[in-house]
């Protein structure tokens, strides 16, 4: 713990504790209940080399392999980006649009773990889904954790850049897609952008190369979409609804989080432009 704390890790004790459990095949719960477990030469010498690694800056999800998001567990490494907390908003605002929905179509771009799209289909029993990613690596990830949480014959998974690979109608499109900017994510050393896929995280210049990208093919699809939710930064979110607002008929509105920061923004009846 001495060592994470030194290294500047402001979540030195946490970390410390879910390593420690990781090491030991127990609860982080468990080891607050017996503070001084007594440890095999072997079990030491794993736990140190995590705190070694964690002390260099590398995320405890991908040294444990796992990070829970919308109370379910999803493997995960360097070939996908670690859900985040916020994106939890995301999904919320899905499952509140689309619950009265008999049997909605979603489409989750740049799926990454698959963490959005496998908790919408846990969230929604009746839905069906489409995901999208670039990297056929990241791919095999999110079969893999669709296949542990029992979706995967709901799921489709289809490798191609964004909407590339589908031409179905949909009911729904939910991106949480780039959107630090290039310099944000070149000069984010010792924290867990330095160890995730940059591709996953680099929106250029302003953040927005992607999701603008996104909504450019979103507008130009012959296939209606009834509604589409993109996250991002706060301070992007007003043009990201300028964007989408100013295609005809589009309606849209910004969601805030907890902390009152805006965080998704809800495009309505997004048709092609004529």
């Amino acid at each position: 713990m001495a060592r994470l704390r030194d290294a500047g890790i402001e979540s030195a004790v946490l970390d410390a504790d879910l390593l420690l459990a990781y090491v030991l095949g127990i609860r982080k719960e468990d080891v607050y209940a017996h503070p001084e477990p007594e440890l095999n030469l072997d079990e030491l010498a794993r736990y140190k080399a995590l705190i070694t690694r964690r002390a260099r800056g590398e995320p405890v999800a991908y040294l444990r392999g796992m990070k829970e998001f919308y109370g379910l567990e999803f493997a995960v490494d360097r070939r996908v980006l670690i859900p985040r907390p916020e994106t939890e908003l995301l999904v919320d605002e899905a499952v509140r649009r689309l619950a009265a929905q008999a049997s909605p179509l979603i489409c989750d771009l740049g799926t990454g773990s698959g963490a959005v799209a496998i908790a919408l289909a846990v969230a929604l029993p009746r839905a069906r889904l489409i995901a999208t990613d670039s990297s056929t690596a990241a791919l095999e990830v999110a079969r893999a954790n669709a296949a542990r949480h029992g979706v995967a014959e709901r799921i489709d998974f289809r490798a191609g850049e964004l909407l590339g690979p589908v031409g179905e109608p949909l009911d729904a499109l939910v991106a949480n897609l780039p959107y630090l900017t290039t310099a944000e994510v070149t000069t984010a050393r010792g924290t867990s952008i330095e160890f995730e896929p940059r591709a996953a995280l680099d929106g250029g210049a302003d953040g927005l190369a992607v999701i603008r990208l996104a909504i450019d093919q979103l507008l130009a699809r012959p296939a209606p979409t009834d509604m589409a939710l993109f996250e991002c930064g706060p301070a992007q979110a007003r043009s990201v609804a300028a964007t989408l607002g100013a295609a005809p008929g589009v309606q849209t509105d910004i969601v805030a989080d907890l902390a009152g920061r805006p965080r998704v923004v809800v495009a309505i009846r997004v048709v092609a432009r004529r």
